[in-house]
């Protein structure tokens, strides 16, 4: 219920205050949800990784070539859907994303110094935390495996730490010597 609230667009305080449970909760939930795709406890750490057979790690490397913008989490959704693994044996996210980085390494793909990956002859293939890979053409947001909900979700833009130079922070410890609380304007 709180996976399908948050997909049609209600914030998480309210459906906190709706379904009468912990913000807390809500956030746990819904940050599982959009880092492994379930709702289970126990899917982000996990025992063991698991292994891919010869023919997943084929599946993966052909939905990465057709689709250079395409996650991780999309990819095990995929395998999921087309019913080559099921939501027990299909590889973790992570388990694809270091196959991906090996078979990049192996297919002649070069790291460039900023953060973009590039094929040696020339052609631009970019990485999924890219600009350009976040709002690619995606395909395969559903997920079909057994339980799972699969409705996707918006990830909420975090803003970033800000930072002071050296005679911004002076400036700032003057005004906070003064009073701690700001002025009105």
């Amino acid at each position: 219920k709180i996976v399908e609230m948050a997909a049609s667009g209600v914030r998480p305080c309210v459906i906190s205050r709706k379904l009468r449970v912990s913000h807390g909760c809500v956030s746990k939930i819904l940050n599982r949800y959009q880092e492994t795709g379930s709702i289970r406890p126990g899917v982000i750490g996990g025992s063991k990784p698991r292994v891919a057979t010869p023919e997943v790690e084929k599946k993966i490397e052909e939905y990465k070539r057709d689709n250079p913008g395409i996650f991780a989490w999309e990819i095990r959704d995929r395998l999921c859907k087309e019913g080559i693994c099921d939501k027990n044996t299909a590889p973790s996210i992570s388990s694809i994303t270091r196959l991906l980085r090996t078979s990049k390494q192996s297919n002649g793909y070069r790291s460039g110094s900023d953060g973009e990956c590039s094929m040696t002859d020339g052609h631009d293939i970019r990485k999924d935390h890219s600009i350009a890979g976040i709002l690619g053409g995606r395909s395969g947001d559903e997920s079909d495996c057994d339980s799972e909900p699969g409705i996707p979700l918006k990830r909420k833009q975090r803003r970033s730490r800000t930072t002071f130079t050296a005679e911004q922070l002076e400036e700032l410890e003057k005004a906070f010597e003064r009073s701690q609380y700001p002025r009105r304007i």
